[in-house]
């Protein structure tokens, strides 16, 4: 008599586990039509990660490698956006090239940013000059080539004859540098000048 009421529990138990697995199932077979979030929920991976994401990457170059990179966009309008963690403008107008890249795409227009956080002082791969940068990138989504100058932000002002970021240079399908938005810079008015040239 007392095996019964175990049975039972054994027999609920066997039920309840059989209910997930043909739920897991229903959620990750081929012609199930499923969602591919669910697919991914069923087979215990959260869902943000089914679709594929470009990952969020930043690259310290000396100025020599800057142009080879720029070199090596030849054939499209090439963008680049100068900024600073430390430059609240920066930050602020930063979400543009985000959306200027989403718009056109890597094809047509090569977005670059371009992080001047380095002063000169230790190496621009240390935590205190690299980590702030990688972070902000990361929240913005910027999937596109994300530059930390290896040459100290002054150095940069001078070899590129400006004064201050933010900054956003335009250069055309040949490499030439063909506009710059310096001290206030708006997307809108980038935007303006570049979607002709996309065309």
């Amino acid at each position: 008599m007392t095996l019964r009421p175990i049975c039972g529990l054994a027999l609920i138990s066997l039920l309840t586990l059989s209910g997930c697995d043909a739920a897991k199932s229903k959620g990750g077979g081929s012609g199930s039509g499923g969602s591919a979030s669910g697919s991914a929920a069923a087979q215990g991976a959260p869902a943000a990660v089914a679709p594929a994401a470009a990952e969020v990457t930043l690259t310290p170059l000396k100025l020599t490698a800057i142009k080879d990179l720029l070199a090596s966009k030849k054939g499209k309008i090439i963008v680049v956006d100068t900024w600073s963690t430390y430059c609240e403008p920066c930050m602020k107008e930063f979400p543009g090239l985000v959306a200027m890249h989403k718009k056109y795409g890597p094809d047509k227009v090569a977005c670059i940013s371009l992080c001047v956080n380095f002063q000169g002082i230790g190496k621009p791969t240390d935590p205190d000059v690299f980590d702030e940068p990688l972070a902000f990138l990361k929240t913005q989504g910027a999937t596109f080539d994300n530059v930390l100058s290896a040459d100290s932000d002054s150095d940069l002002y001078a070899q590129w004859d400006f004064n201050s970021v933010p900054a956003v240079f335009v250069f055309d399908r040949e490499g030439k540098e063909i506009k710059r938005f310096v001290d206030k810079v708006n997307y809108a008015e980038i935007e303006a000048f570049v979607a002709p040239l996309v065309k």
